[in-house]
């Protein structure tokens, strides 16, 4: 491990996915994360499917740490969390609200212990508000946040989710982002700060173009397949044997397209001389354009658009996606093999550096690590003073 954050440590209190990824990607950046579980266990160890026992979930949202179990309702147990936290540079919960303060192991308190601490806090809807002490799941953010609602096919009434985990990793990632900031300015002030982060603050993020549609550009929004809102074309077509998605940005690609399925006259056409004269007679421009993908079968559409340089592609399912020369080339699917588990399949490192080379490393086995991080942290402690 040479990663960036090499040096670091980070004490990962948090459970399910919104916060145990935040540990990951850390981990997956150089930083050593210590997982920490109840007695009980982590809730994922059980969501399906499982691999050879253990939930795939927990799999990959664990990868890049060591593990340990601690009762931290016991005396015994949040003393030990506090010290470790006391060694720490990043610590990291989500619990619903309240419960992290009545653990004894709020924010306040452990930077008491430790003024340095980037204290991490993930929560459903935010700490302040009415919904502060409401427990968040993904699919309840995907409703909430209006996420769900423009999912689906035209015309489709009924919420339509993605799959689970989608606000829960975008809540991570928001996190992750975080708690760097907090590290640089640390640099400079040399005291760590509390990073809050909400699912809904997330889910609102990644839909910052759409809150601008609707909100500043006053559009009426509504579910709409695979097309694009703005731009048109920009969907996928049916042609004569599987999907194909096409993408025409400005007025160099859309002259492209309209040679690569050989319909010059498109160009001249005052219903879609321009993306704005297309996307208003989009119906139109759709009934012209499907009998024409579905004469071709895709590979033929790829082809010729690729030659006209127009962005085009097929939907990869993950076991071709996996084979995929430029995701084998770019290590995007890492293997890596356990003694319990056997080999399993996660995503790579999002991020490639040139001297500090960042990988990913098996998850722990539940509390493999407990006796030898305790001994470790009775050595460390014996004597010293709290960091300041």
């Amino acid at each position: 491990m040479a990663g960036p954050l090499t040096g670091l440590r980070v004490l990962d209190l948090s459970i399910m996915a919104a916060g145990p990824w935040v540990g990951a990607l850390l981990g997956e950046l150089g930083a050593e994360v210590l997982k920490v579980e109840p007695p009980v266990g982590d809730g994922t160890r059980w969501v399906e499917p499982l691999q050879r026992g253990m939930g795939t979930n927990y799999i990959c949202l664990n990868v890049n740490k060591r593990g340990i179990v601690l009762d931290l309702k016991a005396p015994t147990g949040r003393e030990q969390a506090i010290l470790l936290a006391e060694g720490a540079d990043v610590f990291i919960q989500n619990f619903r609200g309240g419960v992290i303060e009545r653990l004894g192991l709020g924010d306040p308190v452990l930077r008491e212990r430790n003024p340095r601490l980037v204290y991490c806090s993930v929560s459903g809807f935010g700490e302040t508000g009415p919904l502060a002490q409401e427990a968040c799941a993904d699919f309840i953010m995907q409703a909430f946040s209006g996420f769900a609602r423009l999912n689906g096919a035209p015309g489709d009434e009924l919420e339509a989710f993605r799959f689970t985990g989608f606000i829960d990793l975008t809540t991570s990632i928001m996190a992750t982002q975080a708690v760097l900031a907090a590290l640089v300015e640390r640099e400079t002030s040399g005291l760590g700060q509390k990073v809050e982060v909400s699912m809904l603050e997330a889910a609102l993020e990644i839909q910052a173009t759409r809150v601008a549609e609707f909100l500043a550009g006053r559009a009426r929004l509504f579910p709409r397949g695979s097309e694009s809102p703005g731009l048109v074309p920009d969907r996928a077509f049916a042609t004569a044997d599987r999907e194909v998605f096409v993408s025409v940005r400005d007025a160099t690609e859309w002259h492209g397209f309209c040679a690569a399925i050989e319909r010059p006259d498109l160009v001249t056409d005052p219903r879609f001389g321009s993306n704005r004269a297309r996307v208003e007679h989009r119906d139109a421009l759709n009934a012209v354009l499907d009998p024409i993908f579905r004469s071709r079968p895709a590979i033929w559409w790829m082809r010729v658009f690729e030659r006209h340089q127009v962005p085009c592609a097929l939907a990869q399912h993950f076991e071709t996606l996996r084979y995929h020369a430029q995701t084998r080339a770019n290590g995007m699917i890492a293997e890596l093999d356990t003694p319990d588990w056997g080999q399993i399949l996660v995503g790579g490192v999002p991020w490639h550096f040139s001297r500090t080379v960042c990988c990913v490393t098996p998850p722990p086995r539940p509390g493999e690590h407990t006796t030898r991080v305790l001994d470790e942290l009775r050595r460390e402690t014996a004597g010293s003073p709290a960091r300041t």
